[in-house]
């Protein structure tokens, strides 16, 4: 009975000084406990509870670590300021890679603890990327009046039906102003282009200062060794994945008008822009000069051509593989989360009384269709 109480005695030595350590162990079978628990998982004993205040680091002594999660989102948010800083540079010279920064610091927004930065901050980086994405598709299309000369052109076909169309020097067309194209969209495989330019550009950048992937995100191999699997996936989902199709772009060319933006008149009579009438001046047989009165056709202003009805002359249409949205679709596993319960464990965090070796305790681990992404890539 002794060695009993002498064996009990010495326990509650042990679990004692554990706690001044700053630990929770239970008294009755020794197993040291998570943090948070009342109980223990083991044995359902009471546990004591942890000490509040513990010694401060004694003078030439290494501070004990920062908690893993402050650490990341105060990495995180270093991360955004840079990229925010750098889009706003890029984004009048190069938007397609302003527009790859602003994306990066939206991710990487999702880790910054609430209160950090001011409400006015996410708002100017979702402004910032639908800013620079219209950037990137924002182009010119030729004026039609002048076929892109920028000059007016007189029709002489009425007098000479050989000379046709005349450029008068010096008079700027009254449709474009003199520039010979009008403000329009980009075609859609440029704008894809440019888009994947600046997606290299960006990745080529980052990789050279030693960044590495989170998904799509670029993110500096110390914060890297910190995130967990949620917080991983929190950033891989932040940043949407493109429509394999548009590219972001949310478009596709138009196949009524084949990308052109224009069809033929067809009002009854034009050709070629024009109305042709005979005039009747007796029982002449000889044809004189302006013997027909040539009119300008009202539908098409004489141009012999209309805006596609389908495109309205924009030359594009909604992508049909993402109906617009220009974003991949979810995954259906994990419903764009990204993230799935681990199988090992059950979503238990342990095996037989340890961390789980697959999830780490963690309950989660990355989807094994998406890869974490929470989208289909294909």
């Amino acid at each position: 009975m002794a060695s009993v109480w002498r064996c009990l005695g010495v326990s509650l030595l042990v679990a004692g000084a554990l706690w001044a350590q700053g630990l929770v162990v239970c008294g009755k079978c020794g197993r040291e406990a998570r943090p948070g628990d009342t109980v223990c998982r083991h044995c359902q004993e009471a546990l004591p509870k942890p000490k509040a205040d513990t010694p401060s680091p004694a003078v030439g002594q290494p501070a004990a670590p920062a908690d893993d999660k402050s650490e990341a989102g105060r990495l995180a948010a270093g991360i955004v300021e840079a990229n925010v800083r750098q889009a706003r540079e890029l984004e009048a010279k190069q938007p397609e890679l302003a527009l790859c920064y602003y994306q990066n610091a939206m991710a990487l927004m999702r880790l910054v603890p609430a209160g950090t930065f001011p409400d006015t901050v996410s708002d100017a980086i979702l402004a910032g990327n639908t800013r620079t994405l219209n950037l990137v598709q924002r182009g010119t299309v030729p004026c039609k009046r002048c076929n892109g000369s920028g000059r007016y052109q007189i029709d002489f076909s009425k007098v000479d039906s050989s000379s046709g169309h005349k450029t008068v020097p010096g008079v700027p067309c009254p449709t474009c102003k003199g520039a010979g194209t009008l403000p329009g969209l980009k075609e859609v495989s440029k704008a894809k282009m440019q888009l994947l330019q600046g997606r290299a550009e960006f990745e080529q950048r980052q990789m050279v200062a030693g960044d590495v992937k989170v998904g799509r995100v670029l993110v500096p191999p110390a914060l890297d060794k910190l995130l967990s699997n949620r917080q991983r996936a929190l950033v891989m989902t932040g940043m949407p994945m493109p429509c394999s199709e548009c590219r972001q772009t949310a478009r596709q060319a138009c196949t009524a008008c084949r990308g052109s933006g224009w069809k033929p008149c067809d009002f009854e009579g034009c050709s070629q822009g024009v109305l042709k009438e005979t005039r009747r001046s007796g029982a002449r047989k000889e044809k004189r000069m302006n013997e027909e009165a040539v009119k300008k056709c009202p539908r098409c202003d004489g141009l012999g051509d209309i805006p596609c009805p389908t495109c309205k002359g924009s030359r594009s249409v909604a992508c049909s593989k993402c109906d617009g949205s220009g974003l991949a679709p979810r995954c259906t596993r994990c419903t764009g989360t990204g993230l799935m319960q681990c199988r090992r464990c059950k979503g238990t965090g342990d095996v037989k009384g340890t961390p789980c070796p697959e999830c780490k305790g963690e309950t989660q681990v990355l989807c094994s269709a998406c890869q974490g992404e929470g989208a289909q890539s294909r």
